[in-house]
């Protein structure tokens, strides 16, 4: 399954960042789902070959064609299981720090948490999320 938020009418740094750490616990969860699965099969994050790299796309606006035409819709954030940063080799940080926080709890460290943030100066583009 592959879903596909939208987020709609949030301008608001901290409650955009608040919807980014909620979706990104469902990753975290998914990555511990698939690491009790399949005990052994998941090499750990640092042993991986995994890479940072920014998402290609993650710099490219989106757009929606509603009834006025095509309107921007803002920069395109994916926030990847670990098996699709396996297979593609690499992963922002938002990624990455998501399979760690996973390993982390799968071993016992019950506080391991991840942050999202975001900044602005109220100017789309230049919005910066870490």
């Amino acid at each position: 399954m592959k879903a596909i938020v939208d987020v709609v009418g949030v301008d608001d740094d901290g409650a955009l960042a608040g919807i980014a750490n909620c979706l990104l616990e469902g990753v975290i969860w998914n990555n511990r789902y698939l690491m009790r699965r399949y005990p052994g099969r998941l090499p750990p994050l640092y042993e991986s070959g995994v890479r940072f790299r920014a998402e290609p796309w993650a710099s490219m606006p989106a757009a929606v064609v509603g009834p006025g035409g095509m309107r921007p819709m803002g920069p395109i954030e994916q926030f990847a299981p670990y098996v699709v940063l396996l297979k593609r080799g690499f992963g922002d940080c938002a990624q990455l720090c998501a399979q760690r926080v996973a390993e982390l709890r799968e071993a016992g460290e019950d506080d391991a948490a991840l942050r999202y943030y975001c900044r602005s100066d109220g100017v789309e583009p230049n919005r910066r999320r870490w």
